[in-house]
């Protein structure tokens, strides 16, 4: 279940705001009311949101060229927490895979430079056996240190967008020329809505996630904008509904 959101103030709206036959939700913080069936499929997209003033950040760029829609991830904020955490993970991480790459070398006959760490365990050397299960337990490691440096560079250069041009669109969402695309039918969108879900997981920590979702005629839908600011998702949204939601 989607809770009911104001899309204005991000207030979750209480059950006693809520009159389930009339479809309609009232946010007591806003004074405003919304359309409830709209808010519980979590289309949550601010109908007085201004295009004309895009917020610092996002974009919206009409040409002979077609339409670019789009948000920078930039945060200065969320690049020191994540720059913090990801050089103390991969800063234990690098110990031990110094340990296992000085081992590997000793096993191939090559010289381990001077600063690497001697490759012994319990006062022997390290097997090839034992190296092997090195390498083999520290990949998942290494893997989320190397994204936790992917969300560092993101903060910092990363950009959401969708470009649309005759029937045609494609999202980008990435650094510079590398990161992941999808393109779909631009005629063949039914809906563009922010789904906003909170649940909890199986140790009873509190989780949320918030994207924009393009939904499809045909296919399996769109969903991106988790990387940007709840204020640069509100106008990517608004923009992507003005532009691709036939009326």
């Amino acid at each position: 279940m989607v809770t009911p959101t104001c899309p204005k103030c991000r207030s979750i709206i209480s059950s006693d705001a809520i009159n389930v036959a009339a479809d309609v939700a009232l946010c007591r913080e806003c004074n405003v009311t919304h359309k409830l069936s709209a808010l519980a499929h979590g289309s949550g997209i601010d109908p007085n949101l201004d295009l004309g003033r895009p917020p610092k950040g996002a974009w919206l760029r009409a040409s002979g060229l077609g339409t670019v829609i789009g948000a920078t991830h930039r945060s200065l904020g969320g690049a020191v927490a994540t720059l913090a955490f990801a050089a103390f993970w991969n800063g234990v991480v690098s110990i031990f895979v110094a340990l296992a790459l000085a081992s590997t070398l000793a096993h191939l006959g090559m010289a381990r430079p001077a600063w690497f760490p001697a490759p012994v365990m319990n006062g022997g050397a390290i097997g090839a056996g034992m190296t092997i299960f090195l390498w083999v337990f520290l990949t998942p490691f290494i893997l989320i240190g190397l994204a936790m440096i992917g969300a560092f560079l993101s903060c910092l250069a990363g950009r959401t967008e969708v470009r649309i041009r005759d029937f045609h669109a494609e999202k980008f969402s990435g650094i510079g020329a590398l990161g992941s695309r999808r393109k779909f039918r631009a005629d063949g969108v039914k809906d563009v809505r922010i789904e906003d879900k909170r649940w909890r997981d199986s140790d009873g920590d509190r989780r949320r996630s918030t994207e924009i979702i393009i939904e499809m005629a045909e296919g399996k839908p769109v969903k991106f904008g988790s990387s940007l600011s709840e204020e640069r998702r509100q106008f990517v949204a608004a923009a992507l509904r003005k532009v691709l939601v036939r009326p």
